[in-house]
């Protein structure tokens, strides 16, 4: 592997250790799990239409994305009811204090956020904006 291919790779992974700081703060500041806070962000953003759709978004099992949505049902977070035409699928939908948990997390990462872009050189910040830019479309 050239130089320049694992001084990119070395950064990737700074910033992988970096996110996961961030999502243990945040998910500590609000109480939930990692793969909870994941969970509600991906039910309010992607609105993926089957329970498989979301374990793939969020990077775990069927079966530990199932767990994930009965312990947040039963803590309020959200509803689930079984599709009238085919009864082996589900709709998701976040309750009022689910949408509320939400605000609070996405707060929370602006606030992160910002503090860390306010750190960096403005230029810097141009091309991160540049970054994320590729990414949201790529997908």
């Amino acid at each position: 592997m050239e130089r320049a291919q694992m001084e990119f790779a070395a950064e990737l992974l700074r910033l992988t250790r970096r996110c996961r700081g961030i999502d243990k703060h945040v998910s500590a500041s609000v109480g939930l799990s990692i793969d909870e806070v994941h969970c509600l962000s991906v039910l309010f953003s992607e609105k993926p239409s089957s329970v498989k759709m979301l374990s793939e978004l969020i990077n775990v099992s069927p079966t530990r994305t199932s767990k994930i949505l009965r312990d947040l049902e039963q803590r309020g977070f959200l509803t689930r009811t079984l599709d009238v035409s085919d009864h082996r699928k589900e709709h998701v939908m976040l309750t009022e204090e689910g949408k509320q948990t939400v605000d609070r997390l996405l707060s929370l990462y602006r606030e992160i956020g910002t503090r860390m872009l306010g750190s960096w050189p403005a230029e810097f910040n141009l091309d991160i904006a540049q970054l994320l830019q590729t990414i949201s479309h790529s997908d």
